[in-house]
């Protein structure tokens, strides 16, 4: 929890920074030789839609440069993709945690497992059975080639309407700014399963004797 927690109180912080990092960036792709996409291409992903606080336009490593609008669409759509798994993910963790599954409900009656054999994490990944794991793959694989991701929407609508614009990109704007903060979170819940052993809500335990004050 305390990942989500650091997330949620970073993200404001950094809005006052925005200007600065944006001229930053401008500056770090000039020096690694970065001639900017609009000069090459005519498309300018700076004033892109995920171009806003609290980053701005952040690219200092120049993978935008020169590329069209199509490909640069096409990150766009990956990483809105991302976020929405990173959102599904964090969930993934906090409502077992909190809320519970389906307790001693039989998630393999051929193997017997059940729900509650199953841990929080990353280690559920080594009590899931086989035929579970390919199933997830399966489902995983039809939705890469059967629902294509279009504008954001996969062609199904915005919980069931298909919105107009400015309202569209509006909605857009704030779950990529949401599905950056999960994927923060995520990768917070990760590193604090494996170093607490399997209790990321729990963090590590210190002895308060390890502690000194200033």
């Amino acid at each position: 929890m305390m990942a989500v927690v650091v997330a949620l109180a970073l993200a404001p912080l950094a809005a006052g920074f925005q200007a600065a990092q944006v001229k930053e960036s401008l500056v770090r792709r000039e020096a690694f030789g970065g001639l900017g996409t609009a000069k090459k291409s005519g498309f300018d992903p700076s004033t892109a839609l995920g171009a806003q606080p609290p980053t701005g336009f952040w690219d200092p490593l120049g993978l935008a440069d020169g590329i069209s609008e199509e490909q640069f669409n096409r990150f766009r759509t990956v990483e809105q993709k991302h976020g929405r798994i990173a959102m599904l993910a964090v969930l993934g963790y906090v409502v077992p945690q909190y809320v519970g599954t389906f307790g001693d409900v039989y998630l393999s009656t051929s193997e017997k497992v059940k729900f509650s054999d199953i841990p929080l994490g990353v280690q559920a990944i080594f009590k899931i059975p086989t035929l579970g794991v390919l199933q997830i793959l399966l489902l995983i694989g039809i939705l890469e080639t059967q629902f294509p991701n279009v504008n954001g929407d996969y062609g199904t609508g915005y919980f069931g309407q298909f919105l107009e614009e400015p309202v569209k990109s509006k909605k857009l704007a704030i779950e990529l700014s949401n599905g950056r903060l999960a994927m923060l979170a995520i990768l917070g819940l990760f590193f604090q399963d494996v170093v607490s052993g399997g209790k990321p809500f729990d963090g590590p335990q210190f002895s308060p004797e390890t502690f000194t004050s200033l």
